[in-house]
């Protein structure tokens, strides 16, 4: 996601927004918001700081980061996609600070961010950036229903002022919230189809009548594992047959910042071990050779490369099989009775209490240390 294309014909992440960290970051907003807690990213263990809002907040354009990363690239002879975090779930994410009113809701400040969201795509247009790619991950919540409106204002606003928007969706499936989205005035929609392979036909009946580009998510930005080019191009291939070639893109499922760089580092695999993984350098290879086949290349390399991601899959497929399966079973026997707590919280905690003997003040990190070897081997961490 947010990628160049390069010289070798390899997508590489580019111009990659630390969207999660805090909206200064992305924008550099000059507002008067506190930033206090943390929250994990969705189901993942990543975690994003977040934005305190109260009815006071007012949101203003400090430095366009996006834009002079976007130039930077394109001065280097790389054309990217930059990224933002939509204005919708930049809201929707963060939470009440402690001197906003009973029932104040985030949300209520769209009409005030908006203003700065256009001014920063307008200037992304005016340089010359064709596409911009607006992350909107909420919209794969159910919450997300309750905001059609919200939506439906916000990018009836940006899209006049706005490069061509690929509205990006992620770590899940859109289901019914694909109704509204495909009516909603974007260039592209982005979808999952690595943790949400089955809402492929959904989407593809949603945006058929549109003229909506559909960005595939077939290569996972969350695992470490090699992708089933067999499978992805079945994916892919399908929603060619249902909206024609020039309607369909080969994307990674999330931003690779999940992933380790690259293969080409790790030294101490075995052979076989190393035949499994594919990290965020490898990954941005697959897209490009899946994009290959489904656009019927023939050029050997491409047809060596998935001939031999066969062999890898079915070889990791049969180890799978013969391997010890000790744990599968393990988790095939888990009861309901046995995700279900004994005790209630109270009881618990002071059992725990006179368990542990903890003072009033506990400290512990956030995070872990830097781990050196010396202290990783006398277990001082």
């Amino acid at each position: 996601m947010g990628r160049g294309r390069q010289a070798n014909g390899v997508d590489v992440p580019a111009s990659e927004m630390k969207k999660w960290s805090a909206f200064s970051l992305q924008f550099s907003v000059l507002a008067n918001l506190l930033i206090k807690a943390f929250s994990c990213r969705f189901d993942s263990n990543y975690h994003y700081v977040v934005p305190e809002f109260s009815e006071e907040t007012d949101f203003k354009l400090n430095f366009n980061k996006a834009l002079e990363e976007y130039k930077e690239a394109k001065a280097a002879g790389i054309d990217t996609r930059p990224v933002i975090l939509g204005p919708v779930s930049f809201l929707v994410l963060g939470k009440p600070s402690k001197d906003a009113k009973p029932g104040f809701q985030a949300i209520s400040l769209l009409h005030k961010i908006l203003p700065v969201y256009k001014q920063l795509l307008s200037d992304l247009k005016a340089a010359d950036a064709e596409w911009v790619q607006i992350d909107e991950p909420i919209l794969v919540l159910d919450s997300a229903a309750y905001l059609e409106s919200q939506f439906v204002t916000a990018y009836a606003e940006l899209a006049p002022v706005s490069p061509k928007i690929m509205l990006t969706t992620y770590f899940s499936r859109l289901d019914s919230n694909v109704n509204f989205v495909a009516r909603l005035p974007v260039a592209g929609l982005h979808i999952d189809l690595d943790r949400a392979p089955g809402q492929l036909d959904e989407v593809l009946a949603a945006v058929k009548p549109t003229n909506i580009i559909l960005s595939l998510g077939l290569v996972s930005g969350r695992n470490i594992w090699k992708t089933d080019f067999a499978t992805a191009i079945k994916h892919g291939q399908k929603a060619i047959d249902a909206l024609g070639q020039e309607r369909v893109i080969v994307a990674t499922s999330s931003s690779l910042l999940h992933t380790p760089v690259t293969l080409a580092s790790e030294n101490k695999l075995t052979p076989e071990q190393k035949d499994w993984f594919s990290f965020a350098l490898e990954k941005a290879g697959e897209v490009a050779i899946i994009s290959a086949a489904l656009s019927g290349s023939q050029d050997p390399n491409h047809a060596a490369a998935i001939e031999a991601n066969k062999i890898s899959i079915a070889k990791r497929r049969q180890f799978e099989t013969t391997s010890d399966d000790g744990v599968r079973t393990r988790v095939a026997s888990i009861t309901p009775a046995q995700l279900e707590r004994k005790n209630p919280f109270a009881v618990r905690k002071e059992v725990q209490r006179q368990h542990l003997e903890l003072p009033k003040f506990p400290t512990t990190t956030i995070g872990s240390f830097p781990v050196s070897p010396v202290g990783r081997n006398e277990n001082l961490y």
